[in-house]
């Protein structure tokens, strides 16, 4: 029976990481038995994952039934689908549009982070595309905290998937070979790609700039013709100065952790029984962290608006 790998994120773990090692790594994959199953040049099956979360049944459907035409052409005995987005969708459609006659040994993987890192991370990629102003407290008060119930992410797709396997990984560098995830996930495959010499890039996936760089992005949404995706997706972001300090203090932190206490305990007891903790908390303890926050002024930010607007109304026109 092939093995089917269901890899739903979560977000900000790693997954871009995980899927362009895939492109890269392409042939060594297939070598070894293993097809990660792209989606058109990309690695992630993220347009899968918005009509999941959007319950498009139409839209789901269509993309299903090219995965399960590539799996029926495929002599791969590992089979994988990747999306950090599938985590927030509707994992029972998912299963519905790619149900085939074929049976498979089905394994769900999903690694999750520390709920104050995982919501400070979602903040800095919110701000990429000008989603959210800076400040912790706009973040909060926009998305909430529902997304850090871990419990109910896993009993959803083990509802789905009742027959599968599911892999609880905590996003804790310390946890993985060397401090990667690449190496973690492609071990739980029965890769050694260390013994095999296939290593990474070591290149940054996904890159956050400096918080004036992420300030600047909410000015760029506000200029009519950008797109502030297209701006970000166009800029050399890893050659630009990168995010420094934290989003919030020890104190909010330990506060957003209180709310898990219980759900964080049960997922421990299950998953992890040996452990005391599910995650490590002892870094909150110590010296309060410099909060990141934008140096320009009002006025600044005025200009540069201003500035912006008309280099985009003159593009394009001749010199007199």
């Amino acid at each position: 029976m092939r093995q089917l790998w269901l890899h739903i994120g979560t977000p900000k773990t790693g997954s871009t990481a995980v899927q362009r090692y895939s492109r890269e790594r392409n042939k060594y994959l297939t070598s070894k038995g293993v097809d990660f199953l792209v989606r058109r040049a990309r690695a992630s099956y993220n347009d899968l994952g918005i009509a999941l979360r959007g319950r498009v049944a139409a839209d789901a459907a269509e993309i299903g039934e090219t995965i399960k035409t590539r799996i029926a052409a495929s002599a791969a005995e590992t089979l994988v689908i990747s999306s950090e987005m599938f985590t927030g969708g509707d994992p029972t459609l998912l299963r519905d549009v790619i149900a085939m006659d074929e049976r498979f040994d089905t394994k769900i993987v999903a690694y999750f982070r520390r709920q104050d890192r995982y919501f400070e991370s979602n903040y800095k990629q919110k701000m990429k595309t000008g989603k959210v102003a800076p400040g912790f407290e706009n973040y909060l008060a926009k998305f909430g905290t529902a997304t850090g119930e871990y419990g109910r992410i896993v009993d959803t797709w083990e509802q789905a998937f009742p027959e599968a396997e599911f892999h609880f990984r905590r996003f804790e560098p310390a946890r993985f070979p060397k401090g990667d995830v690449i190496r973690d996930f492609l071990g739980l495959l029965g890769l050694d790609i260390e013994a095999d010499d296939k290593l990474p890039s070591g290149e940054a996936a996904n890159p956050t700039p400096d918080i004036d760089m992420l300030d600047l992005m909410q000015i760029v949404t506000r200029i009519p013709g950008l797109d502030a995706r297209t701006v970000f997706r166009s800029m050399p972001v890893a050659d630009l100065p990168r995010f420094t300090g934290r989003a919030m203090s020890n104190t909010q932190a330990r506060e957003i952790l209180a709310q898990f206490d219980d759900e964080n305990e049960a997922l421990r007891a299950r998953f992890f029984p040996e452990d005391d903790v599910l995650f490590d908390s002892a870094d909150l303890d110590g010296p309060e962290p410099e909060i990141a926050v934008p140096s320009f002024s009002d006025d600044q930010r005025h200009m540069i608006e201003e500035l912006l607007k008309s280099v985009v109304a003159n593009v394009g026109r001749k010199k007199r």
